[in-house]
């Protein structure tokens, strides 16, 4: 169960290693953390619960960072998505924040670069203008 205040965030990564790192570091910031391995289960799960930040890879097998990205914006426009990626290329970057993505983030990253970029997140309240992202 969730405790008054608890930010909820959702990591949807196929690799399980990433996921369980992922949500060791934003446990400690006191935050719920609930982690799936795919596109699909991450539709399943929003629908279920909401989330104050997601955490997305870009690259699974099935339904894609990007593809899942333009599915939950559709559902919520001010859904907080942060893409993460192993392949980070401009064009990546340029088309997930075109998307709505509110940051990206290459792997591998810092603890401490993942804090902040959840943090500056979770400050707009997800009234920032679309494509505007955080800076980081």
């Amino acid at each position: 169960m969730t405790k008054p205040g608890k930010h909820r965030i959702l990591v949807v990564d196929d690799e399980l290693t990433v996921c369980k790192s992922i949500r060791q570091v934003l446990i400690r910031e006191d935050c719920d953390v609930d982690m799936v391995l795919s596109g699909e289960e991450a539709l399943c799960k929003e629908a279920e619960q909401s989330y104050d930040v997601m955490i997305v890879d870009l690259m699974m097998p099935g339904l894609s960072g990007l593809d899942l990205l333009k599915m939950l914006k559709a559902r919520n426009p001010k859904a907080r998505i942060i893409m993460v990626t192993g392949y980070p290329t401009m064009k990546n970057t340029l088309q997930a924040m075109q998307l709505g993505a509110m940051d990206f983030l290459p792997k591998p990253f810092l603890p401490t670069t993942l804090r902040n970029r959840v943090a500056a997140a979770l400050e707009t309240g997800g009234d920032e203008p679309e494509g505007s992202g955080a800076s980081g």
